[in-house]
């Protein structure tokens, strides 16, 4: 079952990658950046976490590998992320959401389109930490080395 699972995420990262025009060599690259962020969201909930922890997780590592890519084949790292965070959208609990919400049960409801919300959250914080410490340190490591533009002088 495993292995169907892993097969289905990476056909599912291929096809985003074909659908939003990822250049074909690159193709594989988003597919495994979707496997890491679902093996990772997997991995955190065989060990108990619950699925917005779980979705930070998974997203965290995608972006951080997008990252890595994107300066590894110097391409933009939207290239890697699209695919990467693709298989943690919450599209169950959206579809449950609409569910309870036509059926009429209401607080059912609205405590799933809170789920639905938090997820949705945790995937985007956790793509914009990674993105964001991954340029802090590049940008460290660059001044760093760099002398200081204005006085010709280095910083330390």
């Amino acid at each position: 079952m495993l292995i169907a699972k892993i097969t289905a995420v990476l056909a599912m990262g291929t096809a985003v990658g074909i659908l939003y025009r990822v250049p074909q060599n690159l193709l594989i690259y988003g597919s495994f950046a979707g496997l890491l962020s679902w093996g990772t969201f997997y991995i955190a909930t065989v060990f108990g976490a619950k699925p917005v922890a779980a979705c930070f997780l998974g997203s965290l590592s995608a972006g951080c590998l997008a990252e890595a890519l994107a300066r590894l084949v110097r391409k933009p790292a939207t290239i890697f992320i699209i695919p990467g965070f693709i298989p943690l959208v919450p599209g169950r609990e959206a579809y449950t959401t609409m569910l309870y919400l036509v059926e009429g049960r209401y607080a059912e409801g609205m405590a799933m389109a809170v789920m639905t919300l938090l997820i949705g959250g945790a995937i985007a914080f956790g793509i914009f930490l990674s993105t964001t410490l991954f340029r802090l340190t590049a940008n460290y490591n660059v001044r760093g080395k760099m002398p200081h533009a204005r006085s010709g002088q280095n910083m330390d």
